[in-house]
């Protein structure tokens, strides 16, 4: 049995690509969620990589660390002196220090 390899198209395809820091799979929808060295998080969905919502994380330095629960996204910066928050539905974006 042979597997076949198909590459996909590069999440940083859109205007101003940034390096990804952190990764985090959402575990109830078809969400990857990606930092970037810019201090954002934003969300990938479809086969495609359509972009979705981006909040920032406290500082202008990479996103260190990404956590996907069932409510919310939750992110810390490299050197950050808080933490980053995304309530799913959209209803709030904070950042907490």
């Amino acid at each position: 049995m042979s597997t076949s390899y198909r590459p996909i198209a590069p999440i940083t395809q859109h205007s101003f690509p940034q390096s990804v820091t952190a990764l985090s799979f959402d575990p109830v929808s078809d969400i990857l969620w990606a930092g970037s060295n810019t201090g954002n998080v934003t969300a990938y969905y479809g086969s495609r990589g359509m972009r979705g919502v981006s909040f920032r994380v406290g500082g202008s330095l990479a996103v260190k660390r990404i956590i996907a629960g069932e409510n919310y996204v939750r992110s810390l910066g490299v050197a950050s002196e808080g933490v980053g928050s995304w309530a799913k539905g959209g209803m709030n974006k904070w950042f907490f220090r």
